[in-house]
């Protein structure tokens, strides 16, 4: 299993966006520019978030997209839900034909792995990540600024 490109970008896309949220409005150059993301799906991305009420767009010279809740109300799994849909990974199982055991046990294990994956999606948020990015960034400076020469 892997996690689609798509949600990828659409959470560094997101962080990005918690990252400046006292700034609000970013424009999509600017994340796609800064994140490495093509512009045409980032701004494909920002919509389907946008529909999902998680961000908020303005046009104009100052426009751009914005979270439309704070970073430590939006929950990694609504982002992924906005961009994949919801974790399923028993679609395609109908157990209403067959009644065989390996077909219940195999479903028994797929929900298990799906409750899994959700409660990690739903116990981080994006301040979580915003915590996270500024530490490692913090991590990566130098550990005094003084320069020294002979």
């Amino acid at each position: 299993m892997r996690l689609s490109a798509q949600s990828k970008y659409a959470i560094l896309g997101m962080l990005e966006l918690a990252l400046q949220y006292r700034r609000k409005f970013v424009s999509v150059a600017k994340l796609a520019e800064k994140q490495g993301i093509s512009r045409p799906l980032l701004e494909k991305l920002l919509l389907q978030l946008k529909r999902a009420g998680l961000t908020e767009s303005r046009r104009g010279p100052d426009g751009g997209y914005s979270l439309a809740l704070p970073p430590d109300e939006i929950r990694i799994g609504d982002i992924f839900k906005a961009v994949e849909g919801p974790v399923n990974f028993t679609r395609g199982f109908d157990l209403s034909l067959r009644s065989e055991a390996v077909d219940h046990c195999m479903v028994f294990l797929l929900q298990e792995i799906e409750e899994g994956i959700c409660e990690v999606l739903n116990a981080k948020t994006l301040q979580d990540l915003c915590c996270k990015a500024r530490e490692f960034n913090q991590l990566s400076q130098p550990a005094h600024s003084h320069s020294f020469s002979i």
